[in-house]
This record gives structure tokens, C-alpha cells and sequence, in this order.
């Protein structure tokens, strides 16, 4: 019974950590809405008002009713000739088809008409009992389907009609979030820079980094402690600190907006010298030794014995250091000014200032900019955790 209640406290407690990421990923397949609210559909008009006066702010007809007579509710529009509906730029992409009603007896047609006057025109024939009409998202063609401005229903001339529930059925789930932030915004530039900043800086600490923890482990020289003390002292050392005279070196380099800007100052980190300084301190010094006798140098050594052994360290180094380097926020944004340089976390918090209340596009984006980290934890967490227990850290 003890097993069966800690195994529940366990899920409970595994549910609760990825929840926020479950609900990202959910919320960036939603067609609109939020988290709590998903909209499967939205009206276009229903026609439930009493003042026709009131409705021709968004339709538009010479011979325009409302009736009590509908399908599904109470009030219904009756109108003779042309009706057009107006829109706010409706985005049709994300609607799996568009569904009205009508009543009437003769043929129809319905124009779908966007902001630049581009027009879609499908005919239909209404019966006399009221007759669900659909026209699919996939047929429509020669418009931006992102900016509907205008629905027009043109009936049989001399014949009242009966229209009713015009609206537009979602599909759900959907990917085409995804695909609207990758093409309307420079997202795959973003992941590119970002994705040669972090591996150019993970390179670069995994060979400086570990050259300079070998000179503290192995070497001995004048001041080597207070050396090292002053590089963890700089661990303390608040990044906002240090930002000002780091952004006054590059612009004087001319480094600023550039991917030298981006990677130089970041190939050594003093974590990551402690760090396989620790490790490297464990490792037998007699291979080294012995290395030596056999007329090895110092760069092979390095190279070719401290390396290899240190595969658990250098590997949770390298996981670390390529997921701060993408996350990093604060610093990409300082050193870079065009769109064309900005990393993948300067993209989104720029997107999401455009973008505050799509919920799903703003979910989708993250989970791009996401997607990469969490790849490389579930691809390398056996050697994160054989790193640590290895004795990554001196202990």
C-alpha cells in the first residue's frame, strides 16, 4: 500500500513539473482561444438582434429583414438580391470550411472577397426547409485567405431568402500555427544564428575551458591560488555589471551585430574552467606520467588522454553551455541591431510584443525556440547524470 501511495505522489509530482510544457505544447495546436477556452468555431453573424438598424453596421443590403424564423436560435436575416457580410481582415487559413444556412427556392452564390479585392465565387441552390451549405477551406483559391474583408450573397433576383449561422468551423488539432510563425516572421534565421552562436561557443569552451582547468590541475606556477580565486570571484559578479564595458569593447572592435560580438566573449566561462579543473584533478596523474616518458607534449597529452577521460565532464559542460547560450536573452539583445542577427530568444520576445493576445501563435513559437533544448536533454541526459556522479564535482 506504501508503494502503491508513493508511486501516485510520484506521477503527481512528475504531472505537475511538465504541466507547464504540456500546456505549451497544447495551447500551440489550438485553433484560437486559450489554455481553459478552446474556440472550435466562430460566428460571423448570427443575426440575433432586434434592430436592423444595428446590423447594417456589418451588413450590408438594399432589401434586408430580420425574420423569427431559424434553425437554430430565433432570428434569422431575409433579404432579396445582394447581402455582403464585412469583416475585420477575418484569417480563414486556420478554418477547416465555412458553414451558413439558407432558405429559399432558386440558385445562390457566395463571394469571398479580401482586403486587396482579390474574390473567390462558389454558386449553390437553396431549397425550400432550411439547408446547411458548406464551402471548404481547401477550395478556395485566388485570395489571401489572411485577410478576408467581406462575405457577399448574391441571390436569385425578385426571391427572398433566409440566411442564417454564418460561420467559420476551426480545425482542431492544428499545426498551421507553426507554419505562421515560420513564415511570417525570420524564426528559421533566428534558430540559425542561434543555433552557430551556441555551437561556436560550446566548441570554444570545450577546449579553452578544459586547457585552462588542466593549467590549474597540473601546473604549477606563481600565484596560481589567487588566480583562481579571482575567476570564481568573477561567478558573483552580476552579468548587468559587466554589460557596459563588454558593449563599449565591441563597438570600439566594430564587433557589434556581428556573430564575433555574439561567440568571443562567451568561449570561456569561469564555471567551466572550475569545473573540469575539479575533474581533472581526479583523473591518475601517472597516465600522464607516463605519457611523458614516452616524449608525448603537453598539447597531445591534453588532447589525447585528458580528453577522452574527461567525456562525463566535457559532456555536461557542453549540454549546459549550449542550453544557456540559447536561452540567453540579455546579452543578444544588446550587442545585435538588425533583425537579421537577433537569436532565437531576442526573436520571440520581440514576436511576443507584436502577438500579446494570440495565445496559440505565441505557444507555437515558443515551442520552436523550445523544441532544440529539449532535444538535446532527452538525447544526452545519460551523460549528464553519469557526469555528476562521476564526480564532475570534486567531492
Amino acid at each position: 500500500m506504501k508503494k502503491i501511495i508513493l508511486l501516485c505522489i510520484m506521477f503527481a509530482l512528475l504531472f505537475i513539473s511538465l504541466f507547464p510544457m504540456l500546456s505549451m505544447f497544447y495551447t500551440s495546436v489550438i485553433p484560437s482561444g486559450t489554455l481553459t477556452k478552446v474556440v472550435k468555431e466562430r460566428y460571423i453573424n448570427d443575426f440575433e438582434t432586434k434592430y436592423v438598424s444595428y446590423l447594417q453596421r456589418k451588413v450590408k443590403g438594399e432589401n434586408i429583414n430580420l425574420v423569427d424564423d431559424s434553425p437554430n436560435s430565433t432570428t434569422s436575416l431575409a433579404a432579396i438580391g445582394r447581402v455582403e457580410l464585412l469583416t475585420d481582415k477575418l484569417d480563414v487559413r486556420v478554418a477547416k470550411y465555412i458553414e451558413f444556412w439558407v432558405k429559399g427556392s432558386g440558385n445562390f452564390s457566395v463571394e469571398i472577397i479580401d482586403a486587396f479585392g482579390g474574390k473567390y465565387t462558389e454558386n449553390f441552390t437553396a431549397q425550400p426547409e432550411w439547408k446547411k451549405f458548406t464551402i471548404k477551406q481547401k477550395g478556395i483559391k485566388d485570395i489571401d485567405l489572411r485577410y478576408v474583408s467581406k462575405f457577399a450573397f448574391n441571390f436569385e433576383d425578385g426571391k427572398e431568402f433566409l440566411l442564417d449561422d454564418v460561420k467559420l468551423v476551426y480545425r482542431f488539432p492544428t499545426l498551421l500555427n507553426y507554419v505562421n510563425v515560420l513564415k511570417e516572421d525570420m524564426f528559421s534565421r533566428y534558430i540559425l544564428n542561434s543555433l552557430i552562436v551556441s555551437v561556436i561557443v560550446v566548441a570554444g569552451n570545450l577546449i579553452f575551458s578544459t586547457m585552462v582547468g588542466y593549467a590549474f590541475a597540473r601546473r604549477r606556477f606563481w600565484g596560481k591560488n589567487i588566480l583562481f580565486s579571482l575567476i570564481l570571484s568573477t561567478m558573483m559578479i552580476p552579468p548587468q555589471v559587466t554589460i557596459i564595458p563588454v558593449f563599449m569593447l565591441m563597438k570600439k572592435l566594430g564587433w557589434i551585430d556581428t556573430y564575433l560580438a555574439l561567440t568571443i566573449p562567451m568561449l570561456v566561462t569561469p564555471f567551466n574552467i572550475f569545473l573540469l579543473k575539479q575533474y581533472i584533478e581526479q583523473l591518475p596523474i601517472e597516465l600522464e606520467e607516463a605519457a611523458y616518458v614516452d616524449g608525448a607534449s603537453t598539447m597531445q597529452i591534453v588532447f589525447k588522454i585528458v580528453f577522452p577521460l574527461s567525456r562525463p565532464s566535457l559532456a555536461v559542460m557542453g549540454i549546459n553551455t549550449f542550453i544557456s547560450t540559447w536561452n540567453d536573452l540579455f546579452y543578444p539583445l544588446i550587442v545585435t541591431n538588425s533583425r537579421e542577427m537577433r537569436t532565437a530568444q531576442v526573436g520571440l520576445a520581440m514576436y511576443q510584443k507584436l502577438n500579446q493576445i494570440d495565445w496559440p501563435r505565441l505557444m507555437a513559437a515558443s515551442s520552436i525556440i523550445g523544441l532544440p533544448v529539449i532535444i538535446m536533454f532527452l538525447l544526452f541526459q545519460k551523460q549528464i547524470i553519469s557526469g555528476v556522479t562521476k564526480g564532475a564535482v570534486k567531492g
